[in-house]
Parts: structure tokens; sequence; C-alpha cells
């Protein structure tokens, strides 16, 4: 999401509206099944294969056939992409990049915003995939390990995550966040300004880094908020806390770490696992950011896939859960230090603890 000054006062979301959402439903839905292997998985060490300013244009959807963002968005979510570049979907919104992986959406205001399959950081190696495409275009995901733990992701026809539930081998169950009911307008004059500085910690010191992440309560505001207007709205986000990652940064048009840089994020996914084990609800905001060199759409599409890099990073060396981890790309919207020339330390990433501000994550026995 590359956000723009918001004029309203009082931003409203969309009834969401899935099919998928209700488990019970006996509602005929086409199923995929896939087993995810070494070769089909991305590691935090490789790089993308295309560029973020790819253009499928061989791959664009015939006159007729696109019926909007649903069919778009079931095309990317299976590895498609299958929209070009110019095209017009039928909300208006233009496609401005399409990498295959991500699809950035310009609307007729000129704000961007970045699709991507929020389960990618789920697809481990020995992982079963089963993904149900329901009639209205909603999508149910479950992922399966080699612990009989499974992980079942709701989205609507659009894409957007509504659910996500960690079901583990013993049949308990941990909601991680819940967007299927509407959340309350967001009053943006009403939220307090956001914090002047970020957490600072030595990012050596594993149980500072607990303690930190521990402690980091967002500011009571007497509401929570949904999992979208988190990610959408600065302000909304800006009530919790972030934590920089000084200790990794990345080169310049890179989305990869080496295995040097992840070992500096070994207190951090310490800490990190010790408090999903002990709160298995505990959600993190893994956040990407670029410098100010190159477009905002190539910066929004390459911040976020510095986001997914992070936090498979954290997933692979140190074992954090990947279904407690969000991620999304802002670009170049948060320079860590203001210049519009090359800057390492502006290609970088941060973290916030988030639970607070979600709809209480709820543990079914």
């Amino acid at each position: 999401v590359q956000e723009a000054d918001v004029e309203e006062t009082v931003i409203a979301e969309e009834a969401p509206a899935a099919a998928a959402a209700s488990a019970e439903a006996e509602t005929t839905a086409e199923v995929e099944t896939e087993e995810v292997t070494e070769d089909t998985a991305r590691s935090s060490a490789e790089d993308f294969e295309t560029a973020v300013t790819g253009d499928t244009t061989a791959a664009a959807t015939a006159p007729g056939d696109n019926d909007g963002l649903s069919n778009f968005e079931k095309a990317l979510l299976i590895g498609l992409g299958a929209v070009a570049v110019g095209s017009i979907l039928d909300n208006g919104d233009e496609v401005v990049s399409n990498s295959g992986d991500r699809v950035v959406l310009q609307d007729n205001q000129g704000n961007l915003r970045v699709l991507k399959n929020d389960d990618a950081l789920l697809r481990q190696p020995g992982s079963q995939v089963q993904t149900e495409t329901f009639g209205d275009g909603s999508t149910r995901t479950t992922v399966t390990r080699e612990d009989g733990t499974k992980i079942i992701t709701i989205r609507d026809a659009n894409g957007r995550v509504l659910r996500r539930v960690r079901e583990f081998a013993d049949g308990s169950r941990v909601v991680l966040f819940d967007d299927t009911e509407v959340a309350e307008p967001v009053d943006i004059a009403s939220l307090p300004e956001a914090r002047e500085q970020a957490i600072v910690v030595d990012t050596s010191d594993e149980d500072a880094l607990r303690r930190a992440l521990s402690e980091a309560q967002a500011r009571d505001v007497g509401r929570t908020f949904s999992l979208n207007q988190v990610r959408q709205i600065r302000k909304v986000r800006e009530l919790a806390p972030e934590l920089d990652l000084d200790a990794v940064t990345f080169a310049t048009g890179s989305a990869a770490i080496q295995p040097s840089q992840a070992e500096e994020l070994t207190s951090l996914g310490r800490a990190m696992s010790a408090i999903i084990s002990e709160r298995p609800g505990e959600v993190f905001l893994i956040e990407g950011h670029t410098d100010a060199v190159g477009s905002a759409t190539y910066n929004l599409a390459l911040s976020d896939r510095r986001a997914e890099t992070v936090a498979l990073a954290l997933s692979e060396y140190f074992d954090v859960p990947p279904e407690n981890m969000i991620t999304q790309g802002y670009g170049e919207s948060a320079l860590k230090i203001p210049t519009l020339d090359a800057e390492r330390a502006n290609r970088r990433a941060t973290i916030r603890r988030i639970t607070p501000l979600l709809r209480q994550a709820v543990l079914d026995n």
C-alpha cells in the first residue's frame, strides 16, 4: 500500500463477503492440491526471478473475460499473474506493474496498492497445500505440515485476507485475525499522533528484544481494528511502536538476504519464537521500505518483496511460525534518512507487534 494523504476524516470499509468463510458451508468449490518442494519454495537468500516492472502481456485476459479484480486476483493467487500492464479493471483500477508474484494497481486518484499471495510465507518444503475456490471468487487455503498442524486462510474475491486460523494436531485452534465481520469506520482525526521515535534496543540482546516486543503496547484508543485497517491506514499502524531492524539492509534493487546478514537476526528470531510459543495468537507486521531512487510503483513492489524476505529469513533460520507474520511494503513513504539519493539505510525493514490492535485472538480447545 502506497498511502497518499488521507482527505477523509472517517474511513469506512466495505462489508466483507466470502462463501469460503463459512467453514461448514456445503458449497461446491473448485479444489487444487499441491505438495511444496525445495524447487517450488523460495528462500530468503534468493532474489525473485522476475523484475518488479515485468509486463505479463502474453497472459493478458481476453476481452470480455475480465470481470474485474476477482478473476485477476484468482489468476495471481495461482501464480499466473494473468493481467497485462495497462489493463483497466472493472472497478476502474489500472494495472501499472506486474511481476507475476505481485501486481501494483493505481486508482483514479493516483493511489497505489500492491496485491500478492499472502500465503507465500507458508509454502515450506514438505507442506501440502489445498486451495478451494468458491463460486463467488473467495478462497480457502489449507496448508498442512508434516507434524499435522494446519493453517487455514480465507480470502474474499478481491484477494483480501479475511481470516487465518492455526489448527494444532490435537484439534485445538487459535484465530490469528478475523476480518470476516465489518469493522467500525476509523475516525482519523481522533487518533493520537504517532510516536516520534522507534523502539531503540540492542538487537544482539535477546532478553532485551523479548521484553521490548512483549511490552510494546499499542496506544489504547478504546477499540480494535481489522487487519486491513492496520495495513492500509498509517495512523492506525503507528499506534503500535515499531522496531527498526538496522542490522539488515538491502543492496540496490535487491530483495535477498544473504546468510551472513540473516545471522544478525538471531536474537530477534529467538525472541519472537519464544513469545509465540508462550502466546500462539501473537501477530507481527513486517514492513519493507526502499530509498527514493526509482519510481513509486517500482519501490512499492520492491519493498513488499523485502518484507517477505525478512519474514522468510526469520522462519527459515529461527523457526518463527510464518503464519504469525504479516508482510507489507510501503515503498519510499517512510524514509529513515530524508534524501532523494541512494541511501542504504532507507533500504530496510521494521517490525511491529500488532496483536493489541487486532480483534482479540481466540484459543479454542
